[in-house]
């Protein structure tokens, strides 16, 4: 049997996915969702970006869609009842085939929501978009995180906005 971990560690370990996710997957990259500057006027980084609050919601009804409770996880992106404007994540520990899953049926939700899904963002991490927003949905398992018992593994959600093209994040 493994052992227990808390939710500090859970998202700690999420954190750590999360920032290898980014550097791996180019999260970043001033590329257009479709991959060729044609399909750049399509993009919704031309179309108002939401507010953190609408992104919550988004991720939020996404995981109610997929059956998930949201108040089974926790977020990194509240200190002191203040919650961060440029970001919102949320992570939890579930049996492997719930958070696979929740995952697919999530994404399916936040595609009906406006976030397109960047299809250079296949396998382990997912990458979506909606105005100056971007999005990575996780599953990791056990063998990634020797903490976590057999059979279970983290569904990880984190948003964050990237600065508009004139420097300031569009967080508001």
């Amino acid at each position: 049997m493994g052992k227990r971990i808390g939710i500090g560690q859970l998202i700690r370990h999420g954190m750590i996915v999360f920032t290898a996710a980014v550097v791996l997957t180019g999260c970043g990259s001033a590329e257009p969702v479709g991959g060729s500057p044609s399909k750049a006027s399509a993009s919704p980084r031309a179309a108002a970006t939401p507010t953190r609050d609408v992104v919550e919601a988004d991720i939020v009804a996404a995981l109610r869609q997929a059956g998930v409770d949201p108040a089974v996880g926790g977020t990194t992106a509240v200190h002191g009842g203040v919650k961060r404007p440029d970001m919102f994540d949320w992570l939890a520990r579930l049996k492997t085939p719930e958070a696979e899953a929740a995952r697919t049926t999530a994404g399916t939700e936040l595609e009906r929501l406006g976030w397109q899904r960047n299809p250079a963002g296949e396998g382990v991490v997912l990458r979506y978009r909606k105005g100056n927003w971007r999005l990575l949905s996780s599953v990791t398992g056990s063998d990634a995180l020797p903490e976590l018992q057999a059979g279970d593994s983290t569904l990880a959600f984190t948003a964050t906005v990237l600065a508009s093209e004139g420097g300031d994040a569009d967080a508001s």
